[in-house]
């Protein structure tokens, strides 16, 4: 049975809301930093529903949900905002190399992972938290390696010749937990608005689980109402919860920094004769920027980290856009 129909039912199954609020496609990409290999394509399509406040006594998927999980740290049914977000990511890691034919066993093996992720994230003043699930394939049935040939051929880069020895099939899934919190808000005489903030998650699965912290600090005008500035990495679809509850149009530049403790890696042990030796820790860091109207916002985000590997001392980096549209 092909892995990907769990993914389908898990899909149908879920307590949609009527409408939502938010669609959101993020494109990750190294071309975008002008280098080819490893991290090389990503891509995550997010819906974001409306916001339901006073869950204490409303009913609906969104607010039995936030009753269910009222026990958990930094979720008040009855007093936050919240928000349900459903995403379907897919990434894909190749060697640096992806012109041989032969595997390169000193190098990294091919990797492809789609993923569904659903949270619930509840908001209050100046801090959200989340928490989520996500279930995923590896290997052929995850189809990276029909997309990067894709993404290749329109963008006229080599084509990569190994994903006939990518690592999988496998189910992979997990729970996550997140958090946000903005410590400063100010405005300028001349109208420029600065805001800072922390973030936190811990993501225990069974593809890469891991831990975060870090920092972010934007300025601009007219920002965005989200709590997160960063619409690729810590913010993922909690970046886009509140986005559009302003009006008009509005600038921002951002910077960010992080640490990352990674607790596993499926590509390090599942690698086989590779030699891949991961790193149990990955520092980055994250610069910005994007524009946005009533119903429409668009970013454009540049990493770099260390490298995750230990045989490389490289920064890995790529770009990332981020296009979003209130519905």
């Amino acid at each position: 049975m092909s892995l990907t129909r769990p993914l389908l039912l898990v899909a149908l199954v879920l307590p949609f809301p009527v409408a939502a609020s938010t669609l959101a496609l993020s494109w990750d990409n190294d071309l975008l930093v002008g280098s080819d290999g490893r991290y090389t394509n990503g891509v995550r399509l997010s819906y974001v529903g409306d916001t339901h406040a006073d869950c204490g006594q409303q009913g609906g998927s969104v607010c039995a949900i936030a009753r269910g999980l009222d026990l958990l740290p930094g979720v008040d049914a009855a007093t936050d905002r919240h928000t349900i977000t459903i995403s379907l990511e897919q990434a894909m890691i190749t060697p640096s190399d992806i012109t041989r034919t032969e595997p390169d066993f000193n190098d990294l093996p091919y990797a492809g992972f789609t993923n569904l992720e659903v949270g619930l994230f509840s908001a209050e003043g100046n801090s959200m938290v989340g928490y989520g699930f996500r279930l995923g394939v590896v290997g052929p049935d995850s189809l990276a390696d029909k997309a990067q040939k894709w993404v290749h051929k329109v963008t006229g880069s080599d084509e990569p010749q190994g994903w006939d020895d990518q690592l999988g099939q496998d189910l992979v899934g997990g729970v996550w937990v997140t958090g946000t919190q903005r410590v400063l808000q100010r405005v300028s005489v001349a109208g420029i608005e600065t805001e800072a903030g922390y973030a936190w998650s811990v993501d225990a699965n069974n593809f890469l689980g891991n831990a975060q912290v870090g920092g972010f600090l934007r300025v601009g005008r007219n920002l965005p109402k989200n709590l997160i500035p960063d619409y690729s990495g810590f913010g993922t679809a909690g970046s886009l919860v509140g986005l559009f509850d302003g009006a008009g149009f509005g600038w921002e530049t951002f910077v960010g920094a992080s640490g990352q403790y990674i607790g596993y890696s499926y590509v390090v042990e599942h690698s086989g004769p590779y030699e891949v030796d991961g790193r149990d820790a990955i520092a980055e860091l994250v610069i910005g920027g994007g524009v946005h109207w009533d119903r429409f916002a668009t970013s454009l985000t540049l990493r770099g980290s260390t490298s995750p590997v230990r045989d490389s001392e490289k920064v890995l980096s790529y770009g990332n856009l981020s296009f979003m549209w209130a519905l």
